[in-house]
């Protein structure tokens, strides 16, 4: 009997040796491989559910066969009921540690609502800890409209998020101040329209067609008033013990701590009138179990990952956004009709650039009203913006004119305009180079007759180096005129160390070689041996050197006559002129 009794738990114990196998192969395929649980449940749905399972299975029987294994033999039968349940309770007794401190931390953040009957109406010296604020404090939407409240003499920000900490000042104060009209233009607020946006009860009042045209005729208001007698000026911050009203926009994100949305508004003295919040933590399951975790993005699945089991518990069931919410605890001032303040900013800017005397506060507005298209500038506003570009007076235009004109789009009306601020002795890099982009884009034969500030461009390197993809153009003229000057450039490209201070200067040479085609061909020879050059004035890689030799060609260089290094294979020369033929056959068939 005792025989028999051994040899059938020698047999349970091989089968429970053979399952431990399976299921651990099993578990093992799910762990390494999350998304075929993915596939599975797609499949046939039995087979998600079996690789979703297996490897809790596999931690349970392995516990299970353990514990079997350390039993005293005597109590024979009864170890098979007993190892599970051990098992259980062994996967019960680690998680209550994990669990208790995962619910302490949750609880500790959780903090009640503070709902008025009424908006919270703030005065004085207001400061803001924003947690959504990742780059250095600045006069934004939210702190304009903080200083346009009555009774608010400054407003401090400081940006809590980890940008802010890390690398920038992390705290910044604006005020809103009265001035002569021709004070220094101050602080210009960054893009204050956006409150249009933001709070939800103004969302409301616009229809969604009108929501861009009410936004910029904020942005125009607002323009407009600080050219007069206001202006926005930085401040000396207040500490936050020492304002009278602190906003804190509490944004949490770091996995291993609860994630806390709170909106927070208090009196000195910590007299909190308002509170908000939203607390999520991811709590461990009462008993051990290993839980499956997908990756959402953009509706797709973009990643899958096992993990402890358990759940998200929340304080609340309504999400917040930090800002709205801010926005609408506060009583903001209705606004005014702005229905015209665009059109008053454009004949307020046609006023400054006709005044010769006019202060840099309302030759600002100039930048203001350029910052305001969106690809969307008409005829009737070319000339306007022409005498905003080569008027020396209005500084620094990169930013505002960026979105005026689509790529490709700009008016030959503007061309002696961009090319006369390139020239500009205070123009910035970025206005040479955005410039020079748009002149070169202009259409073929635009510079056939160069007003001589196209010229300037051509023969002066200090402007070419940062205007070089307008050295293109040279192709307007005939090649006689067009070789010497880029015989210039090309030498003057030779003195560069660096390929960031040659790059556009080469493409710029390297497309009107392209487009004088055979005229050109004279200078073929220099041009292949600067190629073979090491280190090479004119590449920086395979690219370089594959869009030369397709300028050659296009110049009339013969395939065969193409330049390659003494390295290069015969199978690789083939195959480089075979994609020089194709790509040359299709240039000449778009012509």
């Amino acid at each position: 009997m005792c025989a028999d009794r051994r040899g059938i738990e020698s047999i349970m114990r091989k089968f429970g040796n053979i399952v431990l196998t399976l299921t651990g192969v099993t578990a093992a395929m799910a762990l390494c491989c999350p998304m075929l649980v993915v596939l599975g449940f797609v499949a046939l749905i039995v087979p998600g559910l079996v690789l979703l399972a297996a490897p809790t299975v596999f931690v349970y029987l392995a516990t299970t066969l353990g514990i079997q294994r350390i039993l005293p033999t005597k109590i024979g039968w009864a170890a098979f009921p007993i190892a599970p349940l051990l098992a259980l309770g062994l996967g019960w007794l680690v998680m209550q540690p994990i669990r208790s401190s995962a619910i302490s931390a949750f609880r500790a953040e959780v903090s009640p609502d503070v709902l008025p009957s009424q908006p919270v109406t703030l005065s004085g010296n207001v400061y803001v800890e924003n947690g959504e604020l990742y780059r250095s404090p600045e006069c934004d939407y939210l702190c304009t409209m903080l200083l346009d409240l009555p009774g608010v003499e400054s407003v401090t920000v400081e940006s809590t998020g980890p940008a802010g900490r890390k690398r920038d000042p992390s705290v910044a104060a604006f005020a809103l101040v009265r001035t002569g009209e021709d004070a220094e233009p101050g602080v210009f607020p960054s893009n204050p329209g956006q409150l249009i946006r933001k709070h939800p009860g103004l969302m409301r009042r616009v229809k969604g067609n009108e929501l861009r045209q009410v936004e910029i005729s904020l942005e125009a208001d607002w323009a407009l008033r600080l050219s007069g007698v206001e202006r926005i000026v930085q401040v000396e911050p207040t500490p936050a013990e020492e304002a009278d009203w602190v906003v804190r926009l509490v944004s949490t994100h770091n996995k291993e701590i609860p994630r806390v949305e709170r909106v927070e508004i208090s009196r000195t003295g910590n007299d909190v009138q308002f509170r908000r919040s939203e607390v999520r933590h991811f709590v461990p399951g009462n008993v051990f179990y290993l839980g499956f975790d997908l990756q959402m993005a953009v509706g797709t699945i973009s990643g899958a990952s096992f993990g402890i089991g358990g759940s998200d518990w929340k304080s609340s069931d309504q999400r917040i956004d930090l800002e709205p919410t801010f926005l609408q605890a506060i009583e903001v001032p209705l606004l005014a009709e702005l229905d015209d303040t665009r059109e008053r900013l454009r004949r307020e800017v046609q006023r400054a650039i006709d005044d010769p005397d006019a202060s840099p506060a309302r030759l600002e507005l100039a930048r203001r009203w350029l910052s305001l298209f969106f690809f969307d500038a008409g005829p009737d506003d070319h000339q306007l913006i022409a005498r905003v570009v080569d008027d020396q007076r209005v500084k620094d235009i990169a930013g505002p004119i960026e979105n005026v004109f689509s790529k490709g789009e700009t008016p030959i009306e503007l061309s002696t305009a961009y090319a006369r601020r390139i020239g500009f002795d205070d123009a910035t890099e970025t206005e040479r180079s955005q410039l020079a982009k748009a002149l070169s884009l202009m259409p073929p034969g635009t510079f056939a007759k160069p007003d001589p500030a196209h010229l300037a461009i051509w023969t002066r390197p200090e402007l070419y180096e940062q205007a070089g993809h307008f050295l293109s153009r040279l192709a307007d003229l005939d090649a006689e005129r067009a070789m010497p000057i880029l015989r210039d450039a090309l030498d003057h490209v030779s003195t560069k160390d660096n390929w960031s201070q040659r790059r556009a200067m080469v493409e710029g040479i390297r497309d009107a070689y392209a487009s004088l085609g055979p005229a050109a061909k004279q200078d073929a020879t220099r041009i292949s041996t600067l190629v073979l050059q090491r280190p090479s004035p004119i590449t920086s890689g395979f690219n370089d050197v594959q869009a030369w030799r397709l300028t050659l060609a296009r110049m009339g260089v013969s395939l065969d006559d193409l330049p390659f290094f003494p390295h290069s294979s015969q199978q690789q020369i083939n195959r480089t002129k075979t994609q020089i033929r194709d790509r040359l056959q299709r240039i000449q068939s778009e012509i």
